[in-house]
């Protein structure tokens, strides 16, 4: 496994659309909403957009600073204004300010995402926050960003 990188992030704010899942039923229902996403062009209609980064957010854990079992909120969405109104069918949440370790997608390519969870889920446990995860997709590169409870 490779050493993650390590940084703590401000607060910000995502706009987006949002689905209610859990472990299993991700699996289906994950790349459902990014196919939805992307064949109706959602990303162009979050208003107020920050950044040409796409976020898609973990959080909302049914056992959040316990683990990752249960249900979560999974978002695909981008940086707003935290002010900004919430436009019918999408959601904001706020990716608190956290230590994070940083996994990278291998080649920025998005279709190898699940090389960085692979190597996220065999991190230490223990320090974990399970409070808030994230993916990004921008100018620098595609990473998982995994809330921890101290830089290392």
């Amino acid at each position: 496994m490779d050493t993650p990188t390590y940084f703590t992030n401000p607060p910000f704010t995502v706009l987006g659309f949002a689905i209610r899942t859990d472990g299993a039923g991700s699996q289906t229902s994950i790349p459902a909403l990014w196919e939805r996403v992307h064949s109706e062009g959602l990303l162009e209609s979050i208003p107020g957009r920050r950044t040409d980064s796409v976020y898609a957010v973990y959080t909302h854990l049914e056992n959040a600073g316990v683990n990752r079992d249960g249900w979560f909120t999974f978002l695909i969405g981008a940086e707003v204004d935290p002010a900004t109104p919430v436009p019918n069918g999408m959601t904001l949440v706020t990716v608190p300010q956290s230590a994070r370790a940083t996994f990278i997608v291998p080649g920025a390519d998005p279709t190898r995402v699940i090389e960085a969870w692979s190597e996220a889920w065999g991190f230490d446990d223990g320090r974990k926050t399970f409070l808030c995860e994230y993916e990004e997709y921008g100018a620098n590169g595609v990473f998982v960003a995994l809330g921890v409870n101290e830089q290392g």
